[in-house]
């Protein structure tokens, strides 16, 4: 190691300095998760919604009609896709006042999320009337599953140049 006359040691981290330092740049949102190939993205996803659509029926069978399935902002330099939006067209819980029991839907969801990568799914958050749970996975991923029935994957980086839905193939 070369010295310069005068110059100060460079400082010297522990291994967990260096591990939590990377764990906080993720937390932060750099980086997202690597893109996912333009010509793979509609395919790998097709399947994992196919897979979790499945795993909802198991908790209350549901007519989820499928919206929304493009490029969320054309041209954008970090190109972000929506698999879809999905709509029950009624509530997880169709009667009032039943309360939002999350766990039937965790059973069934969280195994299935975790083989494509997926965290389990997350508390639940609220807004106003408005009740979800997320669940983050790869490729800067995100499921979201309201009370209200309606399921979204979106945010999946993909690496599409042009930024549009013709790159995906839609």
């Amino acid at each position: 190691m070369c010295e310069r006359e005068g110059a100060r040691p460079l400082p010297r981290y522990s291994p967990r300095a260096v591990a939590l330092a990377g764990a906080l740049l993720l937390l932060t949102g750099c980086g997202g998760g690597e893109p996912l190939a333009a010509e793979d993205a509609v395919a790998a996803y097709e399947v994992v919604s196919e897979d979790v659509l499945e795993a909802l029926d198991e908790v209350r069978p549901l007519a989820w009609e499928r919206r929304a399935q493009e490029i969320l902002d054309p041209g954008a330099e970090d190109c972000r896709y929506q698999a879809g939006i999905w709509e029950a067209g009624e509530p997880l819980y169709p009667e009032p006042g039943q309360g939002m029991d999350w766990d039937p839907w965790r059973e069934a969801l969280d195994p299935v999320l975790e083989e494509h990568g997926f965290d389990a799914l997350g508390r639940e958050q609220r807004s106003g009337a408005q009740y979800w749970v997320e669940s983050e996975g790869p490729h800067g991923a995100r499921l979201l599953l309201d009370s209200e029935g309606t399921l979204r994957l979106t945010d999946i980086r993909v690496d599409a140049e042009p930024c549009e839905d013709a790159a995906l193939g839609l």
